[in-house]
């Protein structure tokens, strides 16, 4: 028997070194891609830390602005105190700038106590067929109500079964203005332009015309809309000169309040240098005590925003901004 020669066993040993080349060239490609994958992780992460620390940074922030509104409210004098009737203030700070809107309730209209005839024409103000605007406030009505009998084109539990809504109405007291969007035939687009403009926490059938923003006084005043945007010019720039503020256009008594109010919500919108948002409400009323002021928060939301969010708000009226 004769025994392969040395040159034999090199030629069969060359296969098996080109499968291992094969196999370490895999191998290296392996890790190439798990270290761009950790690479990819932790730019992300990194990426995330940035966004957390800034929005961090933009919701303190805009709690600073509450804090100042609410200062203000108790400290400033007269001539220095925000009327609250909507007017945007634009803060400047080293960290960011903040958006600053002070609401008096009692300029807005109560979705729990304002009677249909008021409910309706606030929705015609936003170009809603009277038709609707009627049917609307009978539906928001029976809402509240605590009895199942159905106002004249409104709506109680049947009807919602019959649109495929299963919770029916409340049957009850509103307990937030968002609750509307479960109002058989409150559409969202409509809800959205309404929103600013309603409230629950004025204890009021009326409005109080002295605190109240312009698309309100349109829908309790039949005065001309020029009329209207002149009255709260010179409102803002009595109160400033801390004069008396002008007569108040012709309003019917039973959509007046019959005091100012006490409860206020404070807005800030806060965007910091590297462009990163957050906001915060907060609804809180002023108690008098033996000549003390106090406050009593009421409710308070924290939110961040995102750039479409961001885009979103820009498209909604809150007010006019001070110059």
């Amino acid at each position: 028997m004769k025994w392969p020669g040395p040159s034999c066993l090199r030629r069969s040993s060359r296969p098996n070194r080109g499968v291992a080349l094969i196999l370490v060239l895999w191998f290296i490609v392996l890790l190439a891609v798990l270290a761009l994958g950790l690479s990819k992780i932790s730019r992300n992460n990194a990426l995330i830390a940035r966004q957390l620390s800034g929005v961090t940074q933009a919701r303190q922030l805009a709690e600073g602005g509450v804090q100042m509104g609410l200062a203000n409210l108790l400290l400033a004098r007269d001539d220095e105190r925000l009327l609250g009737d909507g007017e945007v203030f634009a803060l400047a700070f080293q960290q960011g700038d903040v958006e600053l809107v002070l609401w008096n309730e009692s300029g807005k209209i109560n979705i729990n106590q304002a009677d249909e005839a008021l409910l309706a024409r606030l929705f015609e103000v936003f170009d809603v067929e009277p038709e609707q605007s009627t049917a609307l406030a009978a539906a928001i009505a029976d809402w509240r109500d605590d009895d199942d009998l159905v106002r004249l084109q409104g709506a109680e539990n049947e009807d919602y079964l019959a649109a495929g809504l299963t919770d029916g109405a409340g049957n009850r007291a509103f307990t937030g203005v968002t609750e509307l969007r479960k109002v058989l035939g409150m559409e969202e687009k409509l809800y959205q332009q309404i929103e600013a403009y309603v409230t629950i926490y004025s204890k009021q059938q009326g409005i109080n015309p002295e605190v109240a923003p312009l698309l309100v006084l349109l829908a309790v005043s039949d005065a001309d809309d020029s009329v209207l945007e002149h009255y709260i010019k010179e409102r803002r720039r009595t109160h400033r000169s801390g004069l008396p503020l002008p007569p108040a256009p012709v309003i019917e008594p039973h959509f007046l309040a019959n005091d100012a109010g006490a409860i206020f919500t404070v807005s800030a919108r806060a965007t910091t240098a590297q462009n990163m948002s957050a906001g915060q409400h907060t609804v809180f009323e002023l108690v008098d005590s033996e000549g003390r002021t106090s406050v009593k928060k009421i409710h308070t939301q924290a939110y961040a925003l995102t750039p479409h969010n961001r885009e979103k708000l820009e498209t909604i009226d809150v007010g006019v901004k001070s110059k």
